[in-house]
């Protein structure tokens, strides 16, 4: 039993471990966000104490405070530039989120999908369920609102990171524990000898690290290029605070350069 356990550390660990260790949902950024950032219906609004405190509706009127800023065409046609960006941007940190628990799901089906017994690995695909709920939940409220939350980057490379690491270490357990059982039914009826056993999960090794590596690189590419997008929001944020003096005391983002 143990013999065959460390075969199994060596294959189907392994490929998990990859998967632990390139989860780019945690992927962090130097830009400050001082506070949470809600982005609804065409609607962009900086929140204070638990309400808007700047808001740039789906008509790309500015309110500060529940009142109007006037604005003359060019600072219109920049908040406008503006506001369309933040709706691109900012919504793809979430759905970067999904694609990590997604990669997980599908590396657990192939696993899955190598036994006879795919009702031994129910359990962990709900964990990894539930680890993509949490995920979404980050950046999105009861109401359905996108929510950057205050400090996001800073979470990321801390709690978040913790929170990540811990989900996917009992992940992995669970898959161990799956694997485990699916195993020894096919042993158990003689489908698998211990050979056998063996080159199944050398083929399991190399696929799930193909599979991996193929869809964790391309993911910490387009985590690179949000980060690099929202730098450039930060930049972008500047320049419109020239525009219109009003932004100045509500800052949506902060460059960690600007703040030294």
């Amino acid at each position: 039993m143990k013999k065959r356990e460390r075969v199994m550390k060596k294959g189907l660990i392994g490929g998990l471990l990859l998967l632990s260790s390139g989860a780019v949902y945690a992927q962090s950024c130097p830009v400050n966000v001082p506070n949470p950032i809600h982005i609804d219906k065409g609607n962009v609004s900086v929140y204070e104490a638990g309400k808007p405190k700047l808001l740039i509706d789906d008509n790309n009127n500015l309110f500060i405070n529940g009142k109007q800023v006037d604005l003359n065409t060019m600072q219109q046609q920049a908040l406008t530039a503006y506001s369309d960006n933040m709706q691109t941007y900012l919504p793809q940190m979430a759905a970067l989120a999904q694609q990590g628990t997604d990669l997980a799901l599908a590396v657990l089906k192939d696993v899955s999908n190598s036994f006879d017994s795919q009702a031994a690995f129910t359990k962990v695909q709900t964990l990894v369920q539930q680890l993509s709920e949490q995920a979404q939940h980050k950046f999105y409220n009861a109401q359905g609102e996108f929510v950057m939350p205050a400090d996001v980057f800073s979470s990321m490379d801390t709690t978040w990171k913790t929170e990540f690491e811990n989900a996917m270490q009992q992940v992995t357990v669970e898959s161990i524990s799956s694997v485990l059982m699916a195993l020894g039914d096919e042993m158990k009826h003689g489908d698998l000898d211990f050979s056998q056993m063996q080159t199944k999960f050398s083929q399991l090794k190399t696929q799930i690290t193909d599979t991996v590596t193929q869809h964790s690189g391309e993911m910490k590419v387009k985590a690179n290029d949000l980060c690099g997008s929202i730098e450039g929001l930060a930049k972008q944020e500047q320049q419109l605070q020239q525009i219109i003096p009003q932004l100045q005391d509500i800052p949506m983002f902060k460059s960690h350069a600007n703040e030294r």
